[in-house]
């Protein structure tokens, strides 16, 4: 039994190693054409909101991606929120939602920390069209 608990956490601290060598890669290039932004669709009270202002959003704002691709915060309750161009309703927050032209390019619903988040918006800024 103890071998057993040795492997796992053997296994678990070398995906930890793994998540910390990938780094977080906030400089990759954003296509040029067309207008984009980043919304955080967000509700009062909610916790993993208050976690992602605290965690990334001075990072983000501090970095060229946050210069390039500028990020608005909308309270889904508030009726400007229907007037996002989002291709379905939002049902987790806070989900960040890449818009181009006001249209929907791809969205993260949910925040389980920076380095998801930030390797997430760059493969949806590497697919947008």
């Amino acid at each position: 039994m103890r071998r057993f608990y040795l492997t796992v956490a053997a296994l678990f601290a070398f995906g930890l190693c793994e998540a910390v060598d990938a780094g977080l890669d906030v400089e990759a290039p954003i296509p040029t054409n067309g207008n984009m932004e980043l919304v955080v669709m967000e509700a009062p009270g909610c916790v993993y909101c208050t976690l992602f202002r605290r965690d990334v959003l001075p990072v983000y704002t501090a970095s060229p991606r946050g210069k390039d691709l500028p990020i608005r915060f909308v309270d889904i309750n508030d009726e400007a929120a229907s007037a996002i161009g989002i291709d379905y309703p939002v049902d987790i927050v806070p989900t960040f939602v890449v818009l181009k032209d006001n249209k929907e390019v791809g969205r993260i619903p949910g925040y389980t920390g920076p380095e998801f988040f930030f390797h997430t918006i760059n493969y949806l800024l590497s697919t947008a069209p």
